[in-house]
Formats: structure tokens, sequence, C-alpha cells
């Protein structure tokens, strides 16, 4: 199938999570994608691991996070501070349309990697920036991880359980993956941009903005209305009931998110005088009277299974789920969405990898390279793409002359 973005090319200057999701997502929708690595290090994620194993006995060959967000590209091992290796960047950056980076601030400038430095050799290219904190802010030269980002962005603060005052990393990386996905969205546009005038463009994206940006629905309750927004464990402090459940041998989600929803879940729980009762006759009043309602709620819904519930909530069309754990999560998701668990050949095994989440009707993305193994696209690259000689291919791979 013809890939929306096919033909474009990035250089991939990124490393640890933000920056490479960002590149994965543009390599999943056609982009030939090159990642540049430290020399016989690489990317940090290639050593963060959950799981030892894969395909029985054999053992990984890089990180779990590595392997989940490198696909698509081509790894290329390059000395920066060196001026070969400088000099390949130059080739490269000529070559590409977008570069793609998320060093700290000040770092690509000392490198002569900047934008101002690369445009030189291509007016027509895309340089985007991803950073923790922004790139002229108070705190530009900070470093930051997803972990840190969330605790200042106040996320935080409102997860966890009611009552609790103990703050609470959100489970998935919110703030980085949060970051990546706006990087695309900001590419995308100048790259729509550079159609029209013909000119690249240097574009930034902080994690903190893009993580705050997440915070919208917040956004007006607290700066104008002075709200106070605190942990309440699944639940939610706009809409009520909108929270998980106990069954008796688990948990259910329910979702009611108008008012009218709200009527057909009491009737489908054989509770219709809770729509009716004054105080939760609306979602406002829901809102103020949650400690009265959920506890009611709870204690009806914890004499059935959460199979009996389900059958029950899908029979009235209200919004339910199981609360899964991830196993049975990536199971269901085969059955659900085709297309979204695949495998693919790796290092004598098999590789399972998510699919690309983004469907269109005369075109597609896909999944055409396993994550590259660090610097396996060397030579292709240098000698192959660049055409440097040998030696020179060497000293820029290496740092290291005759």
């Amino acid at each position: 199938m013809r890939k929306p973005l096919d033909g474009l090319k990035v250089l991939d200057l990124t490393h640890t999570v933000a920056g490479p999701y960002c590149t994965m997502v543009l390599g999943d929708l056609g982009c030939d994608v090159i990642k540049v690595e430290k020399p016989g290090r690489g990317d940090s994620t290639r050593f963060m691991n959950v799981s030892e194993k894969f395909h029985g006995d054999i053992p990984r060959v890089g990180g779990d996070y590595f392997l989940a967000i490198n696909r698509n590209k081509r790894s290329v091992c390059i000395e920066l501070k060196s001026p070969e290796g400088r000099a390949a960047m130059e080739k490269l950056a000529a070559w590409a349309d977008i570069v793609v980076q998320n060093f700290r601030p000040g770092v690509t400038k000392r490198l002569g990697l900047d934008y101002e430095s690369l445009r030189k050799f291509n007016p027509r290219l895309i340089y985007a920036n991803i950073s923790a904190y922004g790139t002229e802010g108070s705190m530009a030269t900070k470093p930051g991880m997803d972990v840190a980002v969330q605790a200042r962005s106040g996320v935080m603060r409102i997860t966890g359980m009611e009552g609790s005052s103990d703050p609470l990393r959100q489970g998935v990386s919110i703030s980085d993956f949060g970051g990546g996905i706006y990087m695309v969205t900001a590419i995308l546009t100048a790259l729509y941009d550079r159609e029209r005038t013909g000119q690249g463009q240097e574009v930034d994206i902080s994690m903190l903005e893009a993580t705050m940006s997440l915070l919208i629905n917040y956004s007006v309750a607290v700066l104008d209305g002075k709200a106070k927004v605190k942990p309440i464990g699944s639940g939610h402090p706009q809409l009520v009931p909108y929270q998980a459940f106990t069954t008796a041998d688990g948990y259910v989600v329910v979702g009611a998110g108008t008012n009218k929803t709200y009527r057909e879940f009491c009737t489908a729980i054989s509770q219709p005088q809770l729509a009716v009762d004054p105080r939760f006759a609306t979602n406002q009043l829901r809102v103020k009277n949650r400690g009265e309602l959920i506890p009611e709620i709870n204690r009806l819904m914890s004499v059935r299974s959460t199979r009996e519930w389900l059958d029950i909530l899908d029979a009235a069309d209200v919004p339910s789920a199981p609360v899964n754990d991830l196993p049975t999560a990536f199971a269901e998701l085969e059955q659900i969405s085709p297309g979204m668990v695949q495998s693919m050949p790796y290092e004598g095994g098999e590789l399972h990898q998510l699919g690309v989440p983004f469907h269109f009707s005369n075109c597609g993305g896909d999944l055409r390279r396993p994550p590259p193994l660090l610097g396996e696209h060397t030579d292709e690259v240098l000698r192959g793409l660049l055409q440097l000689d040998e030696a020179t291919a060497r000293a820029a791979s290496t740092g290291l002359g005759d």
C-alpha cells in the first residue's frame, strides 16, 4: 500500500523516549529515518528492560524500550565531535527533509548541528527540537525526564486514590509520548507550510507544554475558578458516575457522560429511583453529592460478576468495560483491532510490535524494518548513500582516523 509520507527523509538525532517515539511515528507513515547513535554505546533505551528473554530462551538483543519505539529506522554510528563526523552530518542534513533532535538546549549549537548551521546546506530543512522545558525560558538548560515533567506539571498531584497525599506517576510516560505526538503534528504542519512557501523552518515542542496541554479540561476550572483538584482514584472530577466499580470478582468501569446515559444506567441496574433522586438528577448535583452516590453504586454492583454486569450494561447501551490487566488487553486488541498486534522476524526469533493506529482510505502506514542493531546501517549510509571512501567513513563512525 502507498505510504502517506513516502519519499520524505528524516535525520534522527534523538535518544531516550520522546524524540525516538516521534521519529518512529514518522517512519511508520513512510519516512526514511536514519537514526544517528553514539559509537559503541548507542541510545540509552537499548539498556532499559522489563523482561529478559524472548522467543523461548534466546536472550534479548537490545532493551524492551528501544525495541518498542525504534522500528522503521536505520542505525548509523557517527562520532559527532570529530571533523569527519560533522562533515558527514552536514551531508545528511543536505539529504534530509526533517531533522529531529532532543539534546539539551545548547548542545547542537556547540556541535555545529543547530538549525542555523544546517540550514546553510538545506534551506528547505524542517528542524524540530524536543526538550523538557523549552529552548528560551528560565529552565531551558535544565535536564528533564518524564517523571520530572509529570511532577512539575501537577499531573502527579491529581493521580492516585481518593484521600491519598502521596504523589503518583502515571503508569504511561505521558510527557514523553505526548511530547512526541505534538512534535509529529508540528512537523507535519511545517511541511505543509513549506509546500506553500518553499522554505523550511525551526519548530520547538517542550514536554512540559505538551503535558500541560493534556490538562486542558482543568485549565479554566483552576485558572479562573480557583478549583482545587485532588486525586479521586479512577473517578473523574467533572463527571459522575465515571469510574471503576467493584464487582463480585473484579471491576467494571461505567462512563455515564450524559444525564440520559445516567438514567439508562439506573434502569439497567434496577435502581430507577436513583435517576429521580433530587440529589442525583443532574451531573452537577451528582458531582456535588458523589460521596453519597458512589458508595451506593458500589454496594449494588458488588453482588454480580463482571461478566454479568457487562452483559447487562451492553444490552442497555451504557458505556462500560472490564478493568483488564495488560496481557488481557493485548489479547483483546488482536480481536478488536486486527493488525494492531503484529510480529516480525528478529534475531533468530520473532518480535511483537504494536501496529500503526492511523487508518486512511487511500494509503497507510506499515512496519518495514525491525528495530536496528547498533550501527547496523553505518556502511550502507556512509559509504552507500553519502559515497564516503573507506577511511573517511571509518573516521566518521569512530572518531579515529588512520
